[in-house]
């Protein structure tokens, strides 16, 4: 009897041994079958992986990171998290009392770089339970395009954070109603202070998601004001006005893979021209750009521009079946854990995915990211190795 109740007794405890052992079913599950390299390839389980997702606002805010990675579980496999390089301050003198949160909400020059966007992505990123690790990419971006001396600070950064960081980006150079903000004038395509920041970001080996207009806004807009087109253009057709310059910059750096945001520089404003598509396939079977890839991010913005008819739909879509392996997708959503907002960003891309079909929407959603951000990631920890210097 005695014997009988000691089993029993053992086997009870081993039920609830196993219960409190039992992980809950989320997206973390899918690190079970995690290889020694950290990287996440089982995404059966998710909609997308995001190449585009800011976890921090204009002012340094966000959610905490445990919250983004509850609303990431059953929907996102693996993401970046960027903060913003910039903060916008709120000057009295220029807002008085209204204290702007958005770059579009002043005229004043009062955004700034500001590494507290790094010190706290680092931060956050450092808070991830091991378990979830995989599932994010972090990207650095707070160091001023101005600054020719800006590498030291990529550098220290690295080394003040070793084993965090898969890459950079965002990194703005033209932006509508944002790049002539910046305090001191906007960062220049001419400068040699980017070529400086841009060679130890390509001794790295590491990934740039860079944004650069393809134009100024609302410039082929104006072709429909007869005043616009003969005191602007003079009878001549616009092209877009940094495509040229920003191409010539991209072919300086081969060594870095960029990703370049906005299927091609696209804004509020800064709509496709009737050539965009000619422009981008240009661009893509050159092989001074194969490093080189683009992003289908900001959807609720830019695929309007794109998805607007059968025929842009069909351009689109014919251009990614030729590269299959150029694209990627991303939200660009900001500083938020509802996933009922950040899903919009990716049910707008619907029409896309329906004409590019299950094969090549996933290439486009998921493999393309985990090609891009597994070989930035082990290019980083390979130079953080060849360069071990710390901080002390």
């Amino acid at each position: 009897m005695k014997a009988r109740v000691l089993a029993l007794i053992l086997a009870m405890l081993a039920l609830l041994s196993d219960a409190q052992t039992t992980t809950p079913p989320t997206a973390s599950n899918q690190l079970a079958n995690v290889p020694p390299d950290g990287s996440v390839r089982n995404f059966d389980g998710c909609l997308y992986n995001d190449e585009h997702f800011h976890i921090q606002d204009f002012k340094a805010d966000g959610p905490p990171v445990s919250a983004i990675l509850t609303m990431m579980n059953s929907h996102v496999c693996r993401s970046t998290l960027m903060g913003l390089a910039v903060t916008v301050a709120h000057d009295p003198l220029v807002d008085r009392d209204f204290a702007p949160v958005y770059y579009t909400q002043t005229d004043g020059q009062v955004m700034y770089y500001n590494a507290i966007q790094d010190v706290l992505v680092a931060h956050k990123s450092l808070a991830v339970p091991d378990a979830d690790r995989a599932r994010v990419d972090p990207l650095m971006s707070a160091f001023n395009l101005k600054d020719a001396r800006a590498g030291d600070y990529i550098k220290k950064m690295v080394h003040l954070y070793p084993g965090v960081w898969s890459g950079f980006g965002e990194i703005h150079f033209k932006k509508q109603e944002f790049s002539e903000k910046i305090a001191g004038g906007p960062p220049s395509l001419y400068s040699p202070s980017i070529d400086a920041i841009f060679n130890v970001i390509g001794e790295m080996g590491a990934v740039a998601v860079v944004h650069c207009d393809h134009d100024t806004p609302y410039n082929l807009s104006l072709l429909n004001e007869p005043a616009a087109r003969a005191m602007i253009f003079h009878g001549t057709r616009p092209v877009p006005q940094y495509l040229e310059a920003f191409k010539t910059f991209l072919g300086r750096h081969p060594n870095v893979p960029m990703i370049w945001a906005h299927f091609m520089g696209n804004g509020r404003g800064v709509q496709p021209y009737p050539e965009h598509w000619q422009y981008l396939d240009d661009l893509l079977a050159d092989p001074a750009f194969r490093h080189v890839t683009i992003d289908l991010s900001w959807g609720p913005v830019i695929a309007p521009y794109l998805l607007d008819s059968p025929t842009h739909l069909k351009m689109t879509a014919d251009l990614i079946r030729r590269y299959p392996d150029r694209f990627l997708y991303g939200s660009d959503q900001g500083a938020t854990a509802d996933w009922n907002a950040v899903k919009g960003s990716y049910e707008v891309w619907d029409p896309l995915w329906a004409d590019l079909g299950p094969a090549l929407t996933r290439q486009v959603t998921k493999e393309n990211y985990v090609r891009v951000f597994d070989a930035s990631r082990k290019n980083m920890r390979n130079w953080e190795r060849t360069h071990p210097d710390k901080i002390e």
